[in-house]
């Protein structure tokens, strides 16, 4: 993927409305619903599978951004400090590395990561609904919401640029926000006889030596993805 700092103006403006409209936001609105008519447990959990898949989605985008958010930013204005604020509460309080980040997102974790101590599954119902609380009433909803105005107005680039920064360091403080907590959007759930049955199959095959895996290279190259 094409990195950000080195987009033209419209291909910057395109990747705006295409990051305003991520699925992340609708999840977000019906997870803030569901808070607010006091709904179940099982549904609760049922849209932060959502909500945390489109999180992670939306991580996927900001790999490309290895610049400062701040550079070049005048931190004397109420923008300014607050997002150098911001920026320094994230710094002193993230545990991972931007590698660890984004093996995360393709859900592994790396011998260096430290893995997390809290596990989703293990809070109890008022813990979990804490921890929703946090997560639908952070910053990155605000700051999408002021982004998206700013292109239905045609602002010049140069806002855009300074309201990207903002949106991007929102979307760090919704990540440290889950990074302590670990995860899978599978766990719990029973695995189907058959199921189990061809896997054990396959990885007896392979331990045999009767099949070999494929480098994910080549499945990527047969796809024509770069």
């Amino acid at each position: 993927m094409k990195r950000i700092t080195e987009m033209n103006p419209a291909e910057f403006r395109e990747l705006l409305h295409t990051l305003v409209n991520e699925e992340l936001f609708k999840s977000r609105e019906r997870l803030a619903a569901l808070l607010t008519q006091n709904g179940t447990q099982e549904a609760l959990s049922a849209e932060f599978f959502h909500f945390h898949g489109d999180t992670e989605d939306l991580g996927f985008w900001f790999e490309a951004y290895e610049q400062d958010p701040l550079k070049g930013l005048d931190l004397y204005t109420p923008l300014g400090k607050k997002l150098k604020r911001q920026r320094e509460y994230i710094l002193a309080n993230r545990k991972t590395t931007l590698e660890e980040r984004i093996h995360r997102r393709m859900g592994v974790y790396l011998k260096s990561d430290p893995m997390p101590d809290k596990r989703i599954i293990e809070l109890s119902p008022d813990e979990f609904r804490e921890l929703l609380h946090i997560l639908v009433t952070q910053d990155i909803f605000a700051s999408r919401e002021r982004l998206a105005a700013l292109l239905e107005q045609n602002t010049p680039i140069e806002q855009l640029d300074t309201a990207f920064r903002e949106f991007f360091v929102a979307y760090e403080l919704l990540e440290l926000a889950l990074e302590d907590y670990y995860y899978d959007p599978d766990e719990g759930l029973e695995m189907q006889p058959e199921f189990a049955e061809e896997l054990d199959r396959r990885i007896a095959d392979y331990e045999a030596g009767r099949t070999k895996l494929v480098p994910m290279e080549k499945i990527f190259k047969k796809l024509g993805i770069e």
